[in-house]
């Protein structure tokens, strides 16, 4: 078909894809259908590979009622449609068919939930659109802004901040242009870093004053502009084990709080009685501090506010035992067989990018065991495939859900020699 011409079809729809989207086959082409299901017959309105849902003729089992009006508009979640266990089971077939690509054969039980209290980290946008102010998230496939007013899978703390976001965030806007604010909920108050609002010299003393009001309405604890601090009421904190660790600016944090306690306790349980054991990506010490309270640990990671936040908290924890933390690019300097000496496990949490380079010297170290936490199935495939090429066998392996009605999967596994 001409990508160009656009033709109202029939589909029956075959299987979810990789990306939360409906695929039906027409003349051995496979087209992509959002917000349908598996077993459903719709009229669409196809162009090329691509397709937009006109009606549902035979509506699946399966499908459910939506819990946001802002689902369809909105391109944060693409699946809201679909009965909880079977979209569980379709996230764990996301991470099968990415070992299975590499020659990994396995089956996995449904995806554990990690929701929690729903998600302590967004991104919002704004943007002046003639009288009115837009803020919300982006529209699927666009970069429009979808304007919201809650959000189902952020915390309840979260959701209530949202008008109060959306009045800081007209205040500091570029006129036309769009302005960004990651936000982390923390225990004493949001963290906000603004992205596109100019720098901080830019605002006169009533500027500034005008910024302090609108922070304390918000309960913004800290606020920055492009990791720069324009006012801090209260350090944002957060707890990793026993350590209190003071976040850096726009620092990243696991999605939910259950999401992390999840990964903690699998890496916790994997790595019982060993000794010393190396972190690697270690950001801020979502995983070191809490090994360190049992064991000998070296972090590393590539951020050098990081490694400071983390080294902090790790000074400030009594007991336990010792933490070393290095700033290092483990992409371009990834540690070698010879500097593994004395370890006995190593622990791993790279970006969505995975760990190749990494993998392929563990893969030539001595060391026994490897726990790799990673965001990705296809880059866990890649150094899974690389770590048991190397002589590791996959021992264990779980995957959890932290961001709802998404594709994406959170994986912890274990290898072993």
């Amino acid at each position: 078909m001409n990508k160009s011409i656009q033709e109202t079809l029939t589909l029956n729809i075959e299987h979810i894809g990789a990306r939360g989207h409906g695929v039906s086959r027409d003349q051995d082409r496979a087209v992509h259908v959002p917000f349908t299901l598996p077993g459903e017959q719709v009229e669409a309105n196809q162009r090329g590979d691509r397709a937009t849902l006109v009606k549902v003729l035979q509506p699946s089992k399966e499908r459910v009622e939506v819990v946001c009006g802002h689902f369809g508009i909105c391109g944060g979640c693409s699946l809201q449609h679909w009965a909880e266990g079977p979209y569980l089971a379709w996230k764990a077939g996301l991470v099968e068919r990415a070992l299975q690509r590499v020659g990994i054969d396995i089956t996995l039980p449904p995806t554990q939930p990690a929701w929690g209290h729903g998600r302590r980290r967004a991104t919002f946008h704004g943007k002046q659109a003639g009288p009115r102010f837009l803020f919300g998230f982006t529209q699927a496939k666009t970069h429009q802004i979808a304007p919201i007013s809650a959000c189902p899978v952020l915390t309840p703390g979260f959701n209530a901040a949202i008008p109060r976001l959306a009045i800081l965030a007209e205040a500091l806007a570029p006129k036309q242009e769009t302005i960004d604010l990651l936000v982390t909920e923390t225990p004493v108050g949001l963290d906000v870093d603004v992205r596109n609002a100019g720098r901080i010299d830019k605002f006169e003393r009533k500027g500034l004053e005008r910024l302090a009001s609108l922070a304390e309405a918000a309960d913004i604890g800290r606020l920055t502009l492009h990791g720069q601090t324009a006012l801090t009421r209260v350090t944002p904190r957060v707890k990793m084990g026993q350590a209190i660790v003071e976040l850096p600016a726009g620092a990243f944090l696991q999605a939910t709080r259950a999401g992390e306690e999840a990964l903690a306790a699998h890496v916790l349980k994997w790595t019982e009685g060993r000794k010393h054991v190396a972190d690697l990506f270690a950001g801020i010490g979502t995983f070191g501090l809490r090994l360190k309270e049992k064991a000998q640990v070296r972090a590393i990671e590539s951020d050098v506010q990081a490694v400071a936040a983390m080294k902090k908290a790790s000074d400030g924890l009594a007991g336990g035992k010792t933490l070393t933390a290095e700033a290092r690019d483990l992409f371009r300097a990834p540690l070698a067989p010879l500097e593994m000496k004395g370890l006995d496990a190593i622990v791993f949490d790279p970006p969505r990018a995975g760990a190749e380079a990494q993998s392929a010297q563990i893969a030539r170290s001595k060391i026994d065991l490897v726990v790799a936490i990673s965001c990705d199935p296809a880059s866990f495939a890649r150094d899974a495939r690389i770590l048991i090429d190397g002589g590791y066998r996959l021992a264990e392996i779980e995957t959890f859900d932290q961001f709802r009605f998404t594709p994406h999967v959170e994986i912890a596994a274990k290898f072993v020699r």
